[in-house]
């Protein structure tokens, strides 16, 4: 059975990364693809030209609006009556619980990430305790199912991931959720036991180029995210200038070589005119034009030395995508080294943490961030529908997290989206809803709506990236106090259009 991945918002923790099925068939990626995690949103009531996406829904549609699934993508009407029906009177959800299982890197300092279960289970809750659950009819004002999160945590090894895979399968659940995973040795024992699989931040080679795996995140994981990084830096902040520098230290772990060897490295070669296999229309944009790959350790205490090889090479720009707190450390290091962001620095999402950024404050102002569009500040996205779906997003975490600090960080949105993305496709099935539908319905995506980001559209998947469902991403800019976006919907995949894979071997 098929596994699903989840690129919602952000970078591997190589650099969390994105997802890609939406082009020619073909080795390689040459345009962009729908994604699902910065897009198109809801609206706050049934009309989509009355609608006032900042206002709380007073009343429940008696069915789905079909003008919305024109608008905003198919699902967003089932999505919209849902969201207002919960918001006009809660519906609890009740009887034999639908399992999802969800497997986690959590407690390993080479890398944890907590956020993501903590978020997960707090869309469980809202989805269970207002929405009525799986299954229920608004209309009748009858509740569905409830969702059981099974968490399994794991450590960064090969032997914890098959274990948790082992133990989730003999839960039986209706679908597991890979949070993060380097090896991809747990797929075969999923599909094996005949359980769909879901990635929310694929960030492994088998992460994108597994059949019957379906990563379904916004930004794309590494595809996404890593190419919007170059896409951005190169095109956005450089404006395809020759004879530039371009410095990006990157993730030193197993996903960490391909994603930057294949997903920085190549495009900026490509960008240079150094790469010849390739059919990019920015091929050689940028002739004269050097770069430097610095690796840094998971979990280092102090990467001093990292960050004056970086700055030694006295580049024009920076870009670094790594989990969390790698990232500041890395900062943090620079700040000690004297930078300023007078030399631009580029993020992934999956950096995103607001506590350390505010304490930080002006000495990173103008620092930016790439990845699915970032939800934590409603009144910085220009498109309205997303500001409906954002405000739920702070709303009801802040709600039902239980860990306040994980609703501000990157994996923390990509935990509650990609939960409410497997449920908006498991209650459209209703009644019909078994593992292989669920996996049917998947696999047959072309823009559907998810909440709080763009269309997902597994049908379109290209080779050899066939997991990629999604690799839009966007660009926020720090202003000293938040997040504020610069650049929405964009993808950097045409800069690998035509290329080989590149393992970094």
């Amino acid at each position: 059975m098929p596994v699903v991945t989840s690129t919602i918002g952000h970078a591997c923790p190589c650099s969390q990364g994105e997802h890609l099925k939406n082009h020619t068939k073909r080795f390689v990626v040459p345009a962009i693809l729908a994604a699902l995690t910065v897009g198109s949103f809801g609206i706050s009531s049934a009309s989509a030209k009355s609608a006032s996406p900042k206002a709380a829904a007073k009343s429940c549609p008696a069915a789905p609006d079909a003008a919305l699934d024109a608008k905003y993508g198919k699902g967003a009407g089932a999505l919209e009556q849902a969201l207002a029906c919960g918001e006009a009177k809660p519906l609890k959800a009740t009887g034999k619980p639908v399992i999802i299982g969800i497997m986690n890197p959590e407690g390993d300092p080479a890398g944890s990430f907590p956020e993501y279960t903590v978020m997960a289970q707090a869309a469980v809750d809202y989805i269970n305790k207002e929405l009525g659950g799986v299954g229920a009819d608004y209309k009748a004002g009858k509740p569905g199912r409830p969702i059981k999160l099974e968490v399994c945590k794991m450590a960064i090894n090969p032997a914890d991931s098959q274990k948790c895979a082992n133990e989730l399968a003999a839960k039986k659940p209706l679908v597991v959720y890979s949070t993060l995973n380097f090896f991809g040795n747990h797929f075969s024992i999923l599909n094996n036991a005949k359980v769909p699989v879901v990635v929310g931040t694929p960030i492994s080679p088998a992460d994108f180029t597994t059949k019957g795996v379906y990563a379904i995140g916004g930004g794309g994981g590494c595809l996404g995210v890593h190419t919007g990084l170059i896409e951005f830096a190169t095109n956005d902040v450089l404006k395809y200038k020759a004879n530039t520098k371009v410095g990006v230290p990157w993730a030193n772990t197993p996903p960490g070589v391909f994603c930057y060897h294949d997903l920085e490295k190549k495009p900026l070669n490509v960008l240079n005119g150094s790469n010849g296999k390739n059919t990019s229309k920015v091929a050689g944009k940028m002739p004269g034009m050097t770069h430097i790959g610095v690796p840094i350790k998971p979990g280092s205490a102090d990467v001093t030395a990292d960050a004056q090889k970086v700055l030694e090479f006295k580049p024009d720009v920076m870009v670094y995508s790594a989990q969390g707190a790698d990232c500041w450390t890395f900062v943090n290091s620079l700040l000690k080294l004297g930078w300023t962001p007078a030399t631009p620095l580029v993020l992934s999402g999956a950096c995103i943490d607001l506590t350390t950024m505010r304490a930080l404050g002006d000495k990173i102002k103008g620092v930016y961030t790439v990845g699915a569009a970032s939800i934590l500040d409603p009144d910085a996205l220009k498109d309205p529908q997303q500001q409906r779906e954002a405000r739920l997003y702070n709303s009801k975490g802040k709600k039902y997290a239980k860990d306040k600090t994980s609703l501000e960080k990157g994996f923390g949105t990509q935990g509650f989206t990609g939960v409410m993305a497997v449920w908006q496709m498991a209650n459209q099935l209703g009644t019909k809803l078994t593992g292989p539908a669920l996996t049917k319905f998947i696999e047959a995506t072309n823009g559907f709506h998810t909440f709080a980001s763009t269309g997902l559209a597994c049908k379109k998947a290209v080779a050899p990236y066939v997991a990629v469902c999604n690799s839009t991403v966007s660009a926020s800019r720090w202003t000293g106090k938040a997040l504020k976006e610069v650049k929405a919907n964009f993808s950097g995949l045409g800069l690998i259009a035509g290329t080989d894979l590149d393992f970094g071997k």
